[in-house]
């Protein structure tokens, strides 16, 4: 008889051991491509507010608290799958990754507590996200397997950080305010805070930086189909562009630019100007400009099929224009009932 309640002991300890692994195995977050990112530089320039990925769009809805959403690249179906708002949208594989601000109303998960932080949330769940780090942070950028982003502290300021995506190993990576949304090949190119705004490269791999071009000063960089787009800082802010690896430097406006975004050879930009402001777009080589709304306008974001912005003094709501072909601009407002 004893023997036989060993052998049941045994028996269930092995099956419970068995889901206990199995579990961990269907939970676990996989490794990702190490030249894998999460969103475009351009739309992590702006906010993070959208991101495309394997025709969905994420989003971070300003009609809608800025909460959570997804769509089909048309705009169809529409969903909200998190009532908590968020930037620095970042998606690879199964999860996203994003900023998550603090909920003004009630807490993002109905409880009064500090909810700001950097988080992943596996798609087509209904599982609450993942806090990797609760802080304050901005720019959030996946590179390979890890989120980088600038990490704020009362007494040291600004930070670069790194946490990995399956948790865990949350560490200060520079001493320095580096802005991580422009990677490159697993390499992060960014504006040199510390050495003149000069082109500089921070390697993941190594923990040092270099610096690409000295006597350019740049601001705001965005990478499209080898080239890297930047405001210059000692050209009054005009819009250029620089071919990597190669020493040459291309003027793309004569007008000062107050933001911009680049996807698949387009940009789209806000002209500054006291009489004529407006959003702009052109081809990536400076040429076919033209206005798409007068204004000022803020939060360009780019996908394949429409680019979204918001009125500089109207923030709550979106407006969206095809991102090549007609300038047809449209109000986006959508949200899912309750």
């Amino acid at each position: 008889m004893q023997k036989r309640i060993a052998v049941i002991f045994i028996s269930v300890l092995i099956v419970l051991v068995s889901l206990v692994i199995l579990q961990h195995i269907l939970s676990a977050v996989p490794e990702n491509d190490p030249y894998a990112i999460g969103n475009t530089s351009g739309n992590l320039q702006n906010g993070g507010m959208f991101c495309e990925d394997g025709g969905i769009i994420y989003f971070s809805n300003v009609n809608d608290n800025r909460y959570l959403y997804s769509m089909n690249t048309d705009g169809s179906d529409l969903k909200c799958l998190l009532k908590a708002p968020v930037s620095y949208i970042n998606s690879a594989g199964d999860y996203l990754y994003f900023y998550q601000e603090a909920n003004k109303e009630n807490g993002a998960f109905g409880s009064l507590v500090r909810t700001m932080g950097v988080y992943r949330l596996k798609k087509n769940s209904r599982q609450s996200p993942d806090c990797l780090d609760r802080t304050p942070a901005k720019i959030v950028a996946l590179c390979g397997s890890d989120l980088y982003y600038e990490h704020y502290e009362t007494k040291e300021g600004i930070r670069l950080y790194a946490v990995s995506i399956k948790g865990g190993d949350r560490h200060e990576v520079s001493e320095s305010d580096i802005n991580p949304a422009c990677v490159i090949d697993g390499n992060i190119f960014y504006p040199n805070l510390d050495a003149n705004f000069y082109l500089s490269c921070f390697h993941p791999n190594t923990g040092h930086s270099d610096i690409v071009i000295a006597d350019m000063k740049v601001y705001n960089l965005v990478y499209d189909n080898g080239y890297i787009y930047y405001m210059n800082v000692g050209d009054d802010y005009k819009l250029y562009r620089y071919k990597v690896n190669e020493d040459h430097v291309t003027k793309l406006t004569d007008c000062r630019v107050d933001t911009f975004n680049v996807l698949n050879n387009v940009i789209f930009y806000q002209k500054n100007g006291a009489d004529d402001a407006a959003l702009m777009r052109m081809n990536a080589d400076g040429s076919g400009n033209e206005v798409i709304a007068p204004g000022n306008h803020t939060c360009i974001s780019m996908t394949n099929d429409y680019t979204y912005y918001c009125d500089y003094n109207e923030e709550d709501h979106f407006y969206r224009v095809p991102t090549n072909g007609s300038a047809n601009v449209s109000r986006f407002d959508e949200t899912v009932s309750d």
